[in-house]
């Protein structure tokens, strides 16, 4: 752990949550979707989300961990995050997605999301579960307000880059469904700032 001021910054939090992104992508690489092809809209190295699961929510991470206190209590925030997971992913899998081919759902032979997903779309689901977890915790958690600060920014270009990319590079277009994901996100990251701003 590391202290700047009133920053802590944990360094095997930011390698652990690197890491676990870095597999995703390994893993991706190994079943052939790593790069947009032919036979595929998007890959894992031209996903917006991915990238910013790499290069920003392992700051975001680092910055929280610190100030979450270990305990039982994790439990709730831990099951609330994988269920999180479990609707951001079929919502990425339904609707207006059905013909995109990503490198979560390279093919859809049953039309089920979980049956559908790729090995590197589990490792996704498993990164996002512990995320949301982590970002539950850190709500209800006291922060320094340069954590906070700095939290709510990266947080609102992970939503733009994570939400809307995908929907251009797959299809050429803003999808309307993402507009409005990306401004409830949002709205949400803001709301939670302003709570712990004010100390509520």
């Amino acid at each position: 752990m590391v202290t700047w001021g009133v920053l802590e910054w944990s360094w095997v939090t930011w390698v652990v949550s690197l890491a676990a992104v870095g597999m995703s992508g390994a893993v991706a690489g190994g079943e052939g979707n790593w790069r947009r092809s032919n036979r595929l809209h998007l890959g894992f190295a031209t996903h917006g989300g991915m990238w910013g699961d790499a290069l920003l929510l392992p700051v975001v991470n680092a910055l929280v961990v610190p100030g979450i206190a270990p305990g039982l209590w994790l439990a709730g925030p831990l099951t609330l995050g994988v269920l999180g997971s479990v609707v951001i992913h079929l919502w990425w899998h339904g609707g207006h997605r059905e013909g995109v081919r990503d490198h979560l759902w390279p093919v859809r032979p049953t039309g089920r999301w979980h049956t559908d997903l790729s090995w590197s779309g589990w490792c996704h689901v498993a990164y996002v579960g512990f995320e949301v977890a982590l970002l539950l915790a850190y709500a209800v958690t006291p922060a320094p307000i340069a954590v906070v600060w700095w939290v709510a920014a990266l947080l609102s270009v992970h939503v733009v880059v994570g939400v809307l990319q995908p929907s251009w590079v797959a299809t050429g277009r803003l999808v309307r469904e993402d507009i409005a994901l990306a401004a409830l996100a949002i709205m949400t990251v803001w709301a939670v700032t302003a709570a712990k701003v004010s100390g509520g």
